[in-house]
């Protein structure tokens, strides 16, 4: 996919330095993002690009345009909009949003671009989540949001996590496993209906899903870093919990794609039904 190899080809280890930015539904206001380098971690000097302080209104030309799509492969964006550079020296700039960008709650797959004489001559890929809101009657079904499913994992609170000392995963790795959740149910046969990580309405079986793919990705870091250790006549292990988050994440992954085939099966049935009937076969949105 684009967004992961743009994410590659700047320099990214993992999905930890993808940045993300959060707003919520239906508001409108500014939201900043520093632009990093991913090898080195230092500040985008956009001078050197002549972009400079106060700079927006021709992102066309020159300046930072930030592009928004609710899944990478969409044909078209879902948003384009300038930035405003607040200090170009340290690559901070805003984002502009209204009611009209966050109309839409869910997890965007975005990019900040440079734009030098018309040209486009960097990319930093982003996640922008809008998260939802009471207040709209865009996505009555309330779409999933991250904090919800770390609330679910109790993955909330870094002294919670004593031995890490951390948040376990971070709001990037949560919007790509609910996006490889919606890319499953949509390559998944048949093809009765098709959704985004912005309207996808069953809540309870996607954070099955969702969770599943974060205990899944744990797991690859944790054996490369099981490493039997014997130190003053004890023995360690380093991650060796790794076997307990694939016993749960087999279990939940296993429930995800049964409920998948059934729900498919469901549409599909009903699809049909509906033709006979004399009624069109519609499609979820």
């Amino acid at each position: 996919m684009t967004f992961a190899n743009d994410c590659l080809r700047g320099g990214y280890t993992s999905l930890r330095s993808v940045p993300s930015v959060e707003v919520d539904q239906v508001t409108s206001g500014t939201v900043g993002l520093e632009l990093r380098s991913a090898t080195t971690g230092a500040p985008v000097d956009l001078t050197a690009y002549g972009i400079n302080t106060g700079s927006s209104s021709s992102c066309d030309i020159d300046g930072v345009r930030i592009v928004l799509k609710e899944m990478p492969y969409d044909r078209l964006a879902y948003c384009v909009t300038c930035a405003e550079v607040v200090d170009a020296e340290h690559g901070l700039i805003d984002i502009e949003y209204d009611e009209v960008l966050t109309e839409r709650a869910g997890i965007f797959t975005a990019e900040a671009q440079i734009w030098v004489d018309g040209g486009m001559r960097r990319v930093f890929p982003l996640f922008f989540v809008v998260n939802p809101s009471l207040e709209s009657d865009v996505n009555m079904n309330q779409t999933l949001s991250i904090a919800e499913i770390r609330m679910t994992i109790r993955d909330t609170d870094p002294e919670g996590n004593s031995l890490i000392d951390q948040l376990e995963f971070s709001n990037a790795e949560f919007a790509l496993c609910i996006r490889r959740c919606i890319d499953y149910w949509n390559e998944t046969l048949p093809p009765v209906s098709y959704f985004k990580a912005t309207n996808f309405p069953w809540r309870y079986y996607l954070s099955l899903g969702v969770v599943a793919q974060l205990y899944s990705m744990a797991i690859h870091n944790k054996m490369r870093n099981d490493l039997p250790v014997t130190a003053g006549g004890a023995s360690y292990k380093f991650d060796e919990k790794w076997k307990d988050y694939k016993t749960l994440a087999d279990e939940l992954q296993a429930r995800w794609e049964t409920w998948v085939k059934n729900k498919k099966v469901e549409i599909n049935i009903m699809g049909t039904f509906q033709t006979l009937g004399g009624y069109r076969r519609g499609f979820y949105r």
